[in-house]
């Protein structure tokens, strides 16, 4: 009996790089814009958001072109911005 396969396509977050940190976000994270974010000392800026996928007072995990970022805080973000000010 022949039996033909179907082609599966990828599911999309599975095929990005996923990045898991702890950091501190450095603006406000909005789809169409880039992500800025504080991880080790040093400022990073991602490529544009596509989307938000969650967000909860000790964690944001949103996806951009390429990457899935998940960014634990070690500080909440708006104590942040008022330390760095």
């Amino acid at each position: 009996m022949l039996s033909i396969l179907k082609k599966q396509t990828p599911d999309k977050y599975t095929s990005k790089k996923q990045i898991c940190i702890t950091g501190i976000l450095a603006g406000i994270l909005r789809p169409g814009t880039s992500a800025l974010y504080l991880y080790r000392g040093e400022l990073i800026r991602t490529s544009t958001v596509q989307a938000i996928l969650e967000a909860a007072p000790d964690y944001v995990r949103f996806e951009t072109l390429n990457t899935i970022y998940t960014i634990a805080f070690d500080t909440l973000p708006d104590q942040a911005v008022k330390s760095a000010a």
